[in-house]
């Protein structure tokens, strides 16, 4: 097997702020596996907030080289534990190989993922979500215009004009809101905006607190009109059992778990704690959601509109049309990477 490592910045269309920052270009890093003429793709990007930096992921990923070099794939499941003792410390790492070789062994197969695993659902997709950054009110209403057809809209909170940025967009829409403080809150502010936000049809709040302020999160289990989401709070599956006493739900994404493979095994343990299921994404091109979608029949909310966020495009794979996922008529996780 060969493998190749892709640096790919991805600009984004406008300058996103949230809660601990901005963000105008996304950087990331593609794999490709290559095995009888076959290729996969995997993607993953870096997190500031955890310190995770490309030039880090880059290099482990390529001490793999030497490893794979005389290494047939026949089962993710055994690549990925095959892999273990080199990316066993870095599941964004992992995150970018296994999305890639989960890709190439559909190809092998010849059939999309979310078949072979068995997940097409009896009931359409829960429509995704479209995010609408931190900025002054007439800045996030522009934005809304340019995008305003959307079923739902994850809205970014943390700043100055969180409950009047609310206010304004229900004058004009009535889609559902989603707001995502990213834990810029404290438990007053949360309760206060929460009485409010549940007038204005807010479905529910994600991380509205620090993740590790499990005090507070006690207090809003009790007092908080609206349902909490975690988020950063379940940064790995060791932390879903803990997040089942404190939230309605938990954000899941390939990179908290080290991939598709173990983010089976993640979902199925977060609904055995009877936890809601949002599949999430970061600013990422279509390599990487149409890697999460496979797991849609299986989720209750999608947030998976990082490709409409970017200006680079690389390649084709599943998307969305105002929320709705369609699904392309390819093997493995969909995706056909073409850079430019």
């Amino acid at each position: 097997m060969k493998i190749r490592i892709i640096r790919v910045d991805l600009p984004l269309k406008h300058v996103l702020t949230y809660a601990r920052g901005s963000i105008s270009v996304a950087r990331t890093i593609v794999v490709e596996l290559e095995q009888d003429g076959l290729r996969g793709h995997g993607e993953v990007q870096e997190n500031p907030y955890y310190e995770i930096k490309v030039e880090e992921l880059a290099d482990l990923v390529q001490s793999t080289k030497d490893m794979l070099e005389d290494y047939a794939l026949a089962d993710p499941v055994a690549m990925w534990r095959f892999l273990q003792p080199v990316l066993g410390g870095s599941r964004y790492a992992q995150t970018a190989v296994d999305i890639a070789a989960c890709d190439l062994w559909g190809k092998m197969r010849n059939r999309p993922l979310w078949q072979i695993w068995r997940m097409r659902p009896t009931q359409p997709f829960p429509h995704t979500s479209f995010t609408l950054g931190i900025d002054t009110v007439d800045q996030v209403m522009e934005r809304f215009n340019e995008n305003p057809n959307w079923p739902i809209y994850k809205l970014k909170m943390g700043g100055k004009h969180d409950l009047a940025t609310v206010q304004e967009l229900r004058k004009v829409t009535d889609a559902v809101f989603r707001v995502d403080a990213n834990g810029a809150w404290n438990v007053e502010k949360t309760l206060h905006f929460a009485s409010e936000f549940a007038k204005l049809g807010v479905e529910f709040i994600e991380q509205p607190l620090p993740p590790d302020d499990w005090e507070g999160m006690e207090i809003l289990k009790k007092k908080c009109p609206l349902p909490i989401m975690a988020d950063e709070s379940c940064a790995c599956e060791a932390d879903i059992d803990c997040c089942a006493e404190y939230f309605f739900g938990v954000n899941l994404k390939p990179c908290k778990f080290g991939g598709l493979t173990p983010m089976r095994q993640g979902i199925e343990h977060a609904r055995e704690k009877g936890l809601k299921i949002l599949l999430g994404c970061g600013i990422e091109s279509s390599i990487a959601m149409s890697a999460t979608s496979q797991f849609a029949a299986l989720a209750d909310y999608l947030d998976l509109d990082g490709p409409h966020l970017i200006e680079k495009k690389v390649g084709v794979g599943v998307r969305s049309e105002n929320g709705a996922l369609i699904f392309p008529d390819e093997d493995g996780t969909g995706i056909r990477v073409s850079f430019r």
